[in-house]
């Protein structure tokens, strides 16, 4: 077996193992904490009762599920600002935290926050390339009176391989609707458009 064999083997194990780390061991990390605490409550509550598995699963979806119903609270989401902003002051921690809450914003946004729901090919006049974007708002009237209106459109184009990107206003015209959706979309956007070939 050659070096070169070896080496290229291994980067694609490699390839096919860290997105499911990354993805997995939080989850367990999480169930399983909330497993330990369950057992420790069942114990206090029911002295010499043996451990349920899966308690943590289920204790882990309720904590989710009030969490949600604790936030449509007006008391609830003045106290998680207060608890989030020191988080907000950490220079590298601030841009961690807000890249992620942005992306979650933006993939199950909060009731009466609009999620983006059409993605459009944008084509420059004059240019030889396309890009995908999201349209994000139609409307640009409540935009300052600076910025060009009249048969524009807001557009946002995340970059790849991090989370960000920007918005541009641009003529309807520029735009080509298309039925990939959203999801495909940013995933697609996300990696580079790297080929799974």
């Amino acid at each position: 077996m050659s070096a070169h064999f070896f080496s290229k083997t291994f980067i694609r194990g490699i390839l096919v193992l860290l997105p499911l780390i990354l993805t997995i061991y939080p989850l367990y990390y999480f169930f399983n904490w909330l497993n330990s605490i369950s057992n420790e409550l069942i114990q206090y509550f029911f002295p010499g009762m043996t451990s349920l598995p899966g308690t943590g699963i289920v204790l882990g979806i309720i904590t989710i599920f009030l969490l949600g119903l604790l936030m449509s609270s007006n008391f609830i989401r003045r106290v998680y600002e207060w608890i989030e902003a020191p988080l907000l002051r950490i220079p590298l921690v601030k841009s961690l935290y807000s890249a992620i809450k942005e992306l979650t914003r933006y993939l199950a946004p909060e009731p009466g926050r609009k999620k983006a729901d059409k993605v459009v090919v944008v084509k420059i006049p004059d240019m030889d390339i396309e890009i995908i974007g999201f349209v994000m708002r139609t409307d640009l009237s409540p935009l300052p009176d600076e910025l060009e209106k009249q048969d524009r459109v807001a557009v946002y184009f995340p970059m790849s391989y991090q989370v960000g990107g920007y918005t541009l206003f641009l003529p309807r015209s520029w735009l080509k609707n298309t039925d990939m959706s959203v999801e495909d979309a940013m995933k697609n956007v996300l990696t580079g458009w790297v080929s799974t070939e």
